[in-house]
């Protein structure tokens, strides 16, 4: 289904994609990925609605400082490339904590062209089988605001579970949201698609 490549110590310009799908590959995200339009994406509100990035204004500096965080292991930060056009769509990422072999995974789905058809579920899909089967990772969490609609669906769609919830934790247009986290159990992935 994929190409299975541990990532020890990503070169920014390196292209290598380590996960191909249907619709997209998930490659390591590069310093020429920083563009205009991935920049513009961080500042958009409608894509930052939910997430505390809508705090922020990002610029090049930050986005160069994010990806210089990923250098080392044990961390992926990976665009989410059209597999005809080549086109970044996104990213995603994934926090391992290499301890207690599980993972945390986030994305930014920032082209709003290409929302509402699947490639977040299908992102979410690649990179929890890609984690289960590279890493021997036991456990995958991802979170979101109750609010959150699209990613409510992306996590019940895959099969993950609610395990908890933050009660009024967030504030997003003036009401308080809880936060509701999701958890997936490498015994439970039987390669999902």
């Amino acid at each position: 289904m994929f190409r299975s490549t541990k990532v020890s110590n990503p070169d920014f310009e390196k292209t290598e994609i380590l996960i191909r799908g249907k619709k997209v590959s998930l490659r390591t995200f590069i310093l020429s990925d920083i563009s205009d339009q991935f920049i513009s994406w961080l500042n958009d509100p409608q894509v930052v609605k939910y997430s505390n990035q809508r705090f922020y204004t990002h610029s090049y500096e930050t986005c160069f400082q994010y990806l210089q965080s990923f250098a080392k292991p044990p961390n992926l930060y990976l665009a989410i490339v059209d597999n005809i056009n080549s086109k970044v769509y996104g990213s995603i990422t994934a926090y391992r904590q290499i301890h207690h072999d599980t993972a945390d995974i986030g994305i930014l789905l920032g082209d709003r062209t290409v929302w509402g058809q699947g490639i977040g579920t299908e992102c979410y899909v690649l990179l929890i089988n890609y984690m289960f089967n590279t890493y021997n990772i036991r456990k995958i969490t991802a979170g979101t605001l109750r609010t959150n609609v699209a990613m409510l669906n992306i996590f019940k769609k895959i099969g993950m579970e609610l395990e908890a919830v933050k009660k009024k934790h967030e504030i997003v247009d003036g009401i308080a949201v809880d936060i509701l986290y999701f958890a997936i159990y490498s015994n439970q992935n039987e390669n999902y698609e």
